[in-house]
């Protein structure tokens, strides 16, 4: 390294790399002992959940649980029943560069689930869960920011743009909640279905701590007393915590990923006896990531004019803007059954993406949402129709490009029949993408001097040179070993800009 240069540690987080793929889980079901048997299987809701992930050499690891929610007709009474089952997977996203000191986002979302029954005590159940991952590096490069004694070295000085991360961690809530049944709706025999949908607040950032707050939209469908009596309520758990990440100070910004990784329903008798209430208990989990925001203005070029001094130039890519972006849209679907409908029960749906790009200042999502209606077919008895709808759906996000972090939702459902044999669907589908630009920079970090022996062309006192296409002032002026405020004095210009086709008077120190 040059003698006397002053170095000063630039810190940025390059991105290594991420992955979108799909795990296929199956499993066998058998039918408890203390349950009836099943004639017809008609629904099944999947919920995924990640328990732990680690970054090792070129892959990370996803160790997550799928809560199955198997809804059959039973054969006696052709009612409904249903049986919960946990099925624990591992899975690998394969991304070159990662190792042991990588940070990472993991997410994952159940995107199909098909099922058959085998005999009246067993079946099967397969289920696609899209895992989809980002892993990041904490970098640190040694740059020049000046020389002792730099008298005729001349630098050329760029302002980049970072975006660190400063920590990560995650918390978790207990939420709990007992809901009355509204008058008018049956008593309820068993649960169904449980939906979640989970409504965070922005976070907010106090000294080494995220603040976190929001709500849980729980909407429970149940079956009544009676066959073909079916019931439905609705209630929000409001939670407010905090997470521990050092260093966090109230200017940076923080991103959350919410998940529910435990949930307990439980029915209970009201004073008279009646099951009329519902006992709600979750463990909610929030990982969150804080960034900040850094322009700093570094060296990237230099030169001597009595000296000369060449540049040890080294690429970085890093990370230069981080954001957050949402929607939400929705999207109208026109069923035609079969058979007549005399009430559709529910409906289960899953976001499928197919694909997704940045274009024009937007993020352009596109795929299908997979659904499945549960209804009462004009026999009296439970059916189910499976289907999937077309989507499209674009966000507004500032970045010419960058690499897309997206999650799905179908946060709402509403169904209308419209005559005997049609329905119409109205999916609300909630998108967040998390955006990352990445930019290539320059950063000096070293020169190097030598006896210097001046080429003729610099020999002369004037030059006169003629601007071409793309020149920039510094480039004229490290040519010919001057300085910019030295041509533009001798040049009478008022600023460093100069057009192609001009003359420029060059001075040159012999």
């Amino acid at each position: 390294m040059l003698q006397g240069a002053l170095t000063n540690p630039i810190s940025y987080d390059r991105f290594v790399g991420g992955e979108d793929s799909q795990a296929l889980i199956e499993s066998d079901v058998i039918v408890p002992e203390d349950m009836p048997d099943a004639i017809n299987v008609i629904a099944v809701l999947g919920e995924s959940v990640i328990n732990d992930v680690v970054e090792s050499d070129g892959k990370i690891q996803v160790d997550g649980q799928l809560k199955l929610n198997i809804i059959y007709v039973a054969d006696k009474d052709k009612k409904l029943a249903k049986i919960n089952k946990s099925v624990d997977f591992t899975h690998f996203l394969e991304i070159d560069g990662v190792d042991s000191k990588c940070k990472s986002i993991v997410n994952c979302r159940v995107e199909h689930v098909d099922f058959s029954l085998i005999n009246s005590r067993k079946m099967n159940v397969k289920a696609i869960v899209s895992v989809y991952g980002r892993a990041f590096a904490k970098e640190k490069k040694e740059a020049i920011v000046g020389i002792q004694g730099d008298e005729g070295v001349e630098y050329l000085k760029k302002t980049i743009k970072l975006a660190n991360i400063v920590g990560q961690n995650s918390a978790e809530t207990f939420l709990k909640e007992q809901i009355k049944i509204s008058d008018g709706e049956p008593n309820v025999s068993k649960v169904l279905k449980v939906d979640m949908v989970i409504k965070p607040d922005e976070p907010k950032i106090t000294d080494n701590r995220v603040i976190i707050q929001g709500s849980v939209h729980v909407y429970i469908v149940y079956e009544g007393d009676s066959k073909d009596e079916y019931g439905y309520e609705e209630c929000d758990l409001n939670y407010a915590n905090f997470i521990d990440v050092p260093g966090a100070l109230s200017y940076m910004n923080a991103n959350t990923y919410e998940r529910i990784i435990e949930k307990n329903i439980e029915i209970l008798p009201d004073e008279s006896g009646d099951n009329r209430m519902i006992d709600i208990e979750l463990v909610l989990k929030t990982d969150t990531i804080v960034t900040e925001k850094d322009e700093t203005e570094i060296p990237v070029d230099i030169y001597g004019i009595n000296r000369n001094v060449e540049p040890v130039i080294e690429k970085i890519e890093a990370i230069s803007q981080q954001g957050r972006f949402k929607s939400q849209a929705i999207f109208k679907e026109n069923v035609e059954f079969k058979n007549n409908i005399r009430r559709i029960i529910d409906v289960v749906a899953y976001p499928v993406l197919s694909d997704y790009a940045l274009k024009d200042g937007k993020a352009i999502l596109e795929g299908v949402i997979d659904y499945n209606i549960i209804y009462i077919g004009d026999n009296g008895n439970p059916m189910s129709y499976k289907d999937e709808a077309q989507f499209k759906t674009f966000l507004d996000v500032p970045m010419d490009d960058g690499d897309l972090f997206v999650d799905l939702k179908v946060t709402h459902i509403t169904y209308d029949i419209m005559a005997m044999k049609e329905a119409e669907l109205k999916f609300v589908v909630d998108a967040t993408v998390d955006a990352f630009k990445i930019s290539k920079y320059d950063v000096l970090i070293d020169a190097k001097e030598a006896e210097d022996v001046r080429s003729e062309e610099n020999r002369h006192s004037i030059t006169i040179y003629m601007v071409q296409k793309d020149d920039e002032l510094w480039d004229i002026a490290k040519r010919y070993r001057t300085s910019k405020e030295e041509i533009i004095k001798v040049n009478e210009l008022k600023d460093e800009r100069i057009l192609a086709g001009s003359k420029l008077i060059i001075p040159n120190k012999i």
